[in-house]
This record gives structure tokens, C-alpha cells and sequence, in this order.
């Protein structure tokens, strides 16, 4: 009898490491369904969350208050699609154009200037270099094939969140069931304060790519850049990827004001510099008073690390995928395990 209780005690642990291993195996292999669905789990938040408003001031229940969220979205959408979307689309389509021709005239005036010939590629020197037919039917064909690709993940994200919004109980249940009952209380606090820090992040996200939307087209206006509208949009979309969103937006905006001068390049972006300064040290500190905030350098190593691993799917889910990790480790491990040892002495 003791040497089965021995074998037990050995096997057990053992069993143990070998399924996390293969789970963690599997989970590494399905990371990109892993990431979609946090994402849905996100999107579902942000839906709770407006339903939730209307059941406080209103006196409708879930889940009509669900789809009354919904149904206003879905008009915002279509509104928006006819009134906005055409000139959006239209400017971001002359945006194309114009930083295709900034960048033809950068080139002119890199040609031009003193070690030009050692700052312009060989490239755009050799008409050769471009590349045949066949190859750009082949960057078509894959062009097409990736947006269906985008088209199946944007309705998985849509569905889940969907899914998760009708009836969230049901899940967050299911997956308090997985915990031995003595830690289920502990794991359905745990869950909660995920989601409000989840949700805390979103709205300070959201504010700040609003705010810096609307500066940025009003400033981009006033100076006199073309197509300021779509600028503006893009650089509050691109507010959403910590660190690398401002820098990839400030790119389109310095070529347009260079299709004016050179001087007007020079002052765009310095205008940027000026706002992201100001975004970084003003807006985003003032967001975040009552919103979950970020060290700096935990979200630029995150941002670094999944972009690395996972492209621009883990960039999406970097900085949430912190917040939670950060809330886990705080409850789990500093709350649970280090605070409680100590006021054990």
C-alpha cells in the first residue's frame, strides 16, 4: 500500500506538469483564435457596458436594453455610412494618391540635395527593378485572400462578443466551475475585477482616441493640410496601439504637408510632436485618473513582444492582454500569497 501511495505521489505531480504542457502547447498553436476571442471578449464588455447604462437611467430590462445597444449601433453605422464614410473613403482614397506623390517629390529633393545619390535606392533609379505582371497578379490574388481572411475574423470577433453579451453568467460560470469549489469565490472576484479594469481601460482608451482625433483634424486644418478629415481619423485609430500608433500616423501626415513644402512637413510634424507630448503628458494622465493606467515601460515591452510573436493581431491585444495579466498577478499572487505570508508572522 505504501509504494502505490509512493507511485501516486510521484505520478500526480508529473501528470500535472505533462497536461500544462500540452495545454499550453495547444493554446500556443490556436493563438490567433486565442487572441480573436479576447478581442470578442472586449467588444462584449464594451456592449454590457452600454446596456448596463441604459438599465440604471431607464427602466428596460436585459436583454432588451442588448439589443436597443445594438440597434442604436447599427443605426450610428449606417449613418455614418452615408453621411461620413463616402468623404472619409474619398480623402483616404486622394490620400493614397497624394503620399504616392510626396513620395515621388521626397525623392526629387533627396535627388537633389547634397549625398543624394547615396540617400535615394537604386530602386526607384531602375525602371527594371519593378516587378512583372505575374508577380503582381500573385500579390493581388494574396491581397484578396488575406481580406477574406480579415472578413472570417471580424465576423468571429462580431458573433463572440455577440454571444457573450446576451448571456455572460452562463460563461463566467462555466469557467468558475473549472476551480475546486474552496477558490470559487476567491476566482469570481478575481474575474470581476478583470472586467472592470478591462473596462476602465476601454473608456480611457476610447476618450483618447477621440480627443486626439478631433485636435488632430482641427489642427491639420487650420494648417492648411490636405485632407486633415482622414488624418485625423486615422491618427485617432491608430491612438488604439500604444507607443506605435502615434509614430505609424504621424508618417501619411508629414508626406501630405510635404506635397505643400518642405517647411510645411517640418512644422506638421512638429505639430505632432507637440500633440503626442501633450497626449502622452496632459490628456492620457487626466483619462486615466478613474481609468486603468499602464506603466510606460510594461507597455512597450508588451506591444514589442506579442507584435513580435503574434504581428499585428498580438499589437491589438498587447496592452489589454497586460491589464489583465497585471490584475491577476496583483490578486493571485501579491494579495493571496505575499500580503497574506506576511501578516501570517
Amino acid at each position: 500500500m505504501s509504494n502505490q501511495s509512493e507511485l501516486k505521489r510521484v505520478l500526480v505531480p508529473l501528470a500535472t506538469v505533462a497536461l500544462l504542457i500540452a495545454l499550453g502547447g495547444l493554446l500556443w498553436v490556436l493563438a490567433e483564435v486565442v487572441l480573436m476571442l479576447f478581442l470578442g471578449i472586449l467588444l462584449a464588455i464594451v456592449l454590457r457596458f452600454a446596456a448596463g447604462s441604459v438599465e440604471k437611467y431607464t427602466p428596460i430590462p436585459h436583454p432588451w436594453s442588448l439589443g436597443l445597444v445594438i440597434v442604436a449601433l447599427l443605426v450610428v453605422v449606417v449613418t455614418s455610412g452615408i453621411l461620413l464614410v463616402p468623404e472619409v473613403i474619398a480623402q483616404f482614397e486622394e490620400l493614397v494618391v497624394q503620399v504616392q506623390i510626396a513620395n515621388e517629390q521626397l525623392l526629387e529633393f533627396l535627388d537633389g540635395a547634397p549625398f543624394g545619390d547615396d540617400l535615394v535606392p537604386d530602386f526607384f533609379d531602375n525602371p527594371a527593378g519593378l516587378p512583372p505582371v505575374r508577380r503582381v497578379l500573385g500579390n493581388l490574388t494574396n491581397t484578396f485572400v488575406q481580406g477574406f481572411g480579415i472578413l472570417a475574423n471580424v465576423l468571429f470577433i462580431s458573433f463572440t462578443s455577440l454571444f457573450l453579451a446576451v448571456s455572460p453568467n452562463r460563461y463566467r460560470d462555466g469557467l468558475i466551475r473549472l476551480v475546486p469549489p474552496s477558490g470559487r469565490q476567491r476566482a469570481r472576484e478575481v474575474i470581476s475585477h478583470v472586467i472592470s479594469g478591462l473596462k476602465s481601460w476601454l473608456v480611457g482608451r476610447v476618450l483618447s482616441m477621440v480627443l486626439l482625433a478631433v485636435i488632430m483634424s482641427v489642427g491639420l486644418t487650420l494648417m492648411g493640410v490636405p485632407l486633415a478629415l482622414a488624418l485625423g481619423v486615422l491618427t485617432g485609430l491608430l491612438e488604439f496601439i500604444p507607443v506605435v500608433g502615434p509614430l505609424l500616423s504621424a508618417v501619411p501626415a508629414i508626406l501630405m504637408g510635404f506635397t505643400v513644402s518642405p517647411m510645411k512637413a517640418v512644422y506638421v510634424a512638429l505639430f505632432y510632436l507637440i500633440i503626442q507630448q501633450l497626449e502622452g503628458n496632459v490628456i492620457t494622465p487626466v483619462v486615466q485618473m478613474k481609468t486603468a493606467s499602464l506603466p510606460p515601460v510594461i507597455t512597450l515591452t508588451a506591444v514589442v513582444a506579442m507584435g513580435i510573436l503574434f504581428g499585428p493581431l498580438g499589437v491589438l491585444t498587447a496592452t489589454p492582454l497586460a491589464v489583465v495579466i497585471l490584475i491577476v498577478v496583483k490578486e493571485l499572487y501579491i494579495d493571496d500569497v505575499l500580503e497574506r505570508r506576511h501578516a501570517s508572522r
